[in-house]
């Protein structure tokens, strides 16, 4: 009996050694930040969209991670009022959103309901989270995943997520992957920290968009606690999952540390306003936890008489002088980026260097001993400072003034719709007597409809313009509007190729009257079309759509259109 009960407990026994040589090392410990620095994990989904915990669950996974706030991002279209900011088990819980866009994902904070749907392409939905008040970030903009990845980096998001967990394991080989899996059980938080490395081509993005403009860089969480076998869509909707990685063991991989005036007070909705008005700022930094924690750092900088310290933009009166401090463990790195590129590092000290008097855009990264990845993951991250630069926010750019003119057909004016939709199209003179006189022959267009309720099943209520002789001649549209309510409407040309075809972007009406001017090369193909482009020489009408990607089935009201004309 007891020669058969050796074999396996050998066995078992060089498993067991296999698997302890396999471990990550332990969190190593550093001493707190002030009081003043919270910390908190951001891009968080509940069971309202695809993750598998409620709210209350999230906040207590949290807590046992020793978070101070989180910001929960459930998949949306921002239709739905945010939860009011509330403590949770002692955290501070902030509702957020994430919105799809034809080019990646945004994941916004601060932002109240949306009177319609956010969605279309970056630009669109950026300039409505604008309008709306909301901060957003390009979410996991280096996932492999084509479908996920942010793209389109013409449009002025406010901040991206330099590093994603969910982004991270999807390119690993197999063999670290499972030895993660083996590892798991025993030590969670470190096992997914080795899966980690210096997302290069990200830090590059930001680096070279923050020479542009402020742009404010997180760590994004994408906490699910939600792994489908058979997931096909984003947001994943699959029936069998398991649910790991759990909650508390992404919040203790890493986290942001968000640097405030003076510490919380327990006022949900005064805290909530602190805390997203400092990362607005840019006053947080990244956390690698399963390294070391919890980790602090001061990042300042000073030229002539003035200071500044992360998200600030300091003027160059003089050299500019940095200097860098970390609780760290011992053997780690401050590294101190100018534009993108290593210019000076100091191990075990504080850094202090002369940054001279160029302008420049400067990060810290800070690297412990025995970091994981290729190239290794930087325990600490900052955001920048803008020395010389001032940026401010991209502007607008102005309309041009039309070198000539055509007013469409609107007289011509035809209503369509779908076939329980309503479209009801009137035209008319315009009642101000000055325009009437200097639009003579443009008849304004008063359009009401309405999309009839129920799931969105391909409802539309459109205005039609006829077009003779194509529009090769002009390259813009150009046209005022105002509107019973906010609402997204589609502007679109139309060409009798193939089974008929259309191009178009949409445009954002309300109240008070716009002018609105659009160029066709922004217009992008509406279904499959013969080509990206609208043939213009081949364009027969003019529409105006409504239909259910901005609008919700259901929905009423109207619109007044006038002075539309084709401009070059």
């Amino acid at each position: 009996m007891l020669r058969r009960l050796t074999l396996p407990a050998a066995v078992v026994a060089v498993v067991a050694l296999m698997v302890f040589a396999m471990l990550p090392p332990g969190t190593r410990r550093t001493e707190p930040p002030p009081a003043t620095t919270v910390r908190g994990a951001f891009h968080i989904h509940s069971d309202r969209s695809d993750g598998s915990g409620s709210i209350a669950q999230i906040a207590r996974a949290a807590q046992e991670a020793g978070l101070q706030f989180i910001i929960v991002t459930d998949h949306g279209d921002a239709t739905r009022a945010p939860d009011p900011p509330a403590y949770r088990s002692g955290v501070l819980v902030i509702d957020g959103v994430e919105l799809s866009t034809t080019a990646g994902h945004y994941a916004v904070m601060d932002m109240p309901a949306s009177a319609y749907p956010l969605a279309g392409t970056p630009q669109e939905v950026v300039e409505d989270v604008e309008r709306l008040g909301g901060f957003g970030f390009a979410a996991h903009p280096g996932s492999p995943r084509s479908q996920l990845a942010w793209t389109d980096w013409d449009t002025p998001v406010n901040g991206l997520e330099w590093i994603n967990a969910d982004s991270e394991w999807r390119d690993e080989p197999r063999v670290p992957i499972a030895r993660a899996l083996i590892t798991y059980l025993l030590r969670a938080p470190q096992s997914l920290a080795t899966l980690l490395d210096r997302p290069e081509s990200v830090l590059e993005r930001w680096d070279a968009l923050a020479r542009v403009r402020p742009i404010v860089g997180l760590a994004g969480a994408d906490a699910h606690a939600r792994f489908g076998f058979s997931q096909r869509t984003d947001p994943d909707v699959s029936a069998v999952h398991i649910p790991l990685p759990g909650y508390t063991t992404v919040f203790r991989t890493f986290s942001n540390q968000v640097v405030l005036e003076a510490p919380l007070t327990g006022d949900a909705r005064a805290d909530a306003r602190r805390i997203t008005d400092a990362i607005r700022r840019g006053r947080v930094y990244s956390v690698i936890d399963a390294l070391a924690g919890p980790g602090s750092l001061s990042f300042t900088a000073r030229s002539g008489s003035r200071s500044a310290q992360m998200g600030d933009a300091i003027p160059i009166d003089g050299d500019v002088l940095l200097r860098a401090s970390a609780n760290a463990p011992p053997g780690t790195t401050l590294v101190l980026l100018q534009d993108g590129q290593r210019v000076h590092e100091v191990t075990d000290g504080v850094l202090e260097t002369n940054g001279g008097q160029d302008a420049a855009v400067y990060r810290i990264e800070a690297y412990t001993s025995g970091a994981p990845g290729e190239p290794p993951v930087p325990w600490l991250v900052s955001n920048p400072i803008y020395a010389g630069l001032a940026p401010t926010p991209a502007a607008r750019p102005a309309t041009p003034e039309p070198v000539s003119r055509i007013p469409a057909r609107t007289g011509e004016a035809a209503a369509e719709q779908g076939p329980l939709d309503t479209s009801v199209v009137q035209t008319g003179p315009l009642t101000d007597d000055a325009r009437a006189r200097a639009f003579a022959g443009d008849p304004a267009i008063s359009w009401n409809m309405a999309l009839s309720p129920g799931p969105p099943i391909g409802q539309f209520a459109a205005v039609a313009v006829p077009i003779t002789g194509g529009l090769a001649a002009h390259d813009r549209v150009r046209f005022r509007v105002s509107a019973s309510k906010p609402m997204r409407v589609w502007v679109q040309l139309r060409a009798p190729v193939g089974n008929t075809e259309r191009w178009g972007r949409t445009f954002y009406a309300g109240p008070e009257e716009r002018l609105i001017d659009l160029a066709f090369e922004t217009f992008r193909a509406i279904g499959v079309t013969s080509s990206p482009r609208a043939p213009l020489h081949r364009v027969d009408s003019l529409l105006f759509v409504v239909d259910t990607l901005n609008t919700l089935p259901g929905t009423n009201g109207s619109l007044h259109i006038f002075e539309v004309g084709f401009v070059r």
